[in-house]
């Protein structure tokens, strides 16, 4: 822990890496995994990294203001992870990207407009701001529908003008907005949250307050007792089985309500040695997301006797990258030590 900068907060670079610790699992379990052993349990086990994820965007943009005020560079940064999916969808994917919407280009979308809404409005707007995309979520997929498959269109497969029509059809705007992997609806409504949060840290009050528990029971609370009632048809993209294919209120309110009671405990405890291993990751989230895809498509997939896996041969593969990313994730906090003055690009990739 001693090689990590001291102006790094360790309870978010924490939860990043249990958010990558769960979601590795999630992302493996697609094509590895048997479908049969991907029960209740397991699902909600990775389901709620991705909201995590986005709430700390959301958070790291109001906190490092004071730092990179303009809104130029919060776009620059957006965009530079928007690239990243892209380069993702393209080499390891070799699918076009832009067309299903990963969680990557959700992240560099939400971004500048959590920064223009933390600079020009209160949290009290925010808020209402995230209620009425709430709330609109389920009247538009009503609307529009829900649609459970998702195509990915091989960049082999499809003309250039194919792409670039199919790329501004009415098809991928619903992909973005509403049925996407990641949609901007409702998934947008976390990164909001997360400035909320972000306000509340930088005006000094620790995260360790009652208020913040409470407000996080109430929200799990409700939401599980909402999500219960709803009942939600929840199904099984293309082998990946989060509990969030569709994402309903019931699922938003107890993801919240489950992040901010997470954003205490950790608080609390953020000192003990069992965290090592998630501070490493979450130093280098953005490193370890890419890492683990490449691990997946160009060491995993191509060994057919990894495919479908029952279940404890499956959790040793899931360990064994764990322990791969934890090693690197060390391996770099060694370079960034010794190093200070690294190229732009691997600071942006690794963590500065």
């Amino acid at each position: 822990m001693s090689r990590l900068p001291p102006t790094r907060n360790s309870t978010i670079d924490i939860l990043r890496g249990i958010a990558i610790f769960t979601m590795v699992a999630a992302n493996l379990s697609a094509p590895l995994l048997q479908t049969e052993y991907k029960v209740l349990a397991f699902r909600l086990y990775g389901t709620f990294a991705a909201p995590l994820f986005i709430m700390l965007a959301g958070m790291m943009v109001v906190i490092t203001q004071a730092k990179h005020g303009s809104f130029v560079h919060y776009l620059q940064r957006g965009l530079l992870i928007i690239g990243c999916g892209c380069a993702l969808d393209l080499a390891i994917w070799h699918i076009w990207p832009l067309l299903g919407y990963d969680v990557l280009y959700l992240t560099g979308f939400a971004i500048p407009i959590v920064y223009l809404l933390s600079r020009y409005c209160k949290p009290s707007v925010r808020l209402g701001i995230a209620l009425l995309l709430m709330l609109a979520t389920p009247a538009l997929q009503s609307l529009f529908g829900y649609r459970e498959e998702l195509i990915s269109v091989e960049w082999a497969a499809l003309s250039y003008q194919d792409y670039v029509h199919l790329l501004f059809s009415a098809n991928t705007l619903q992909r973005l907005v509403l049925d996407g992997w990641f949609p901007l609806l409702p998934w947008l409504i976390f990164a909001i949250v997360g400035s909320m949060l972000g306000t509340y840290y930088v005006k000094g009050y620790p995260l360790t307050t009652r208020p913040l528990l409470m407000t996080g029971l109430a929200l799990l609370g409700t939401g599980v007792a909402l999500w219960l009632w709803q009942q939600p048809h929840l199904v099984i993209r293309d082998g990946y089985s989060e509990l969030f294919y569709p994402p309903t209120i019931g699922y938003v309110l107890t993801a919240c309500g489950l992040i901010l009671c997470g954003f205490y405990a950790i608080e609390k405890t953020h000192h003990l040695a069992l965290y090592w291993p998630f501070l490493t990751l979450g130093h280098a989230s953005l490193f370890m997301y890419i890492f683990h895809q490449l691990i997946l498509v160009a060491l995993l997939k191509p060994i057919t006797a990894l495919n479908n896996q029952p279940l404890l041969p499956f959790l040793l593969t899931y360990m064994m990258v764990i322990a791969v990313m934890i090693a690197t994730g060390y391996g770099l906090a060694i370079i960034k030590h010794r190093h200070k003055k690294l190229p732009f690009i691997v600071r942006f990739l690794i963590g500065s």
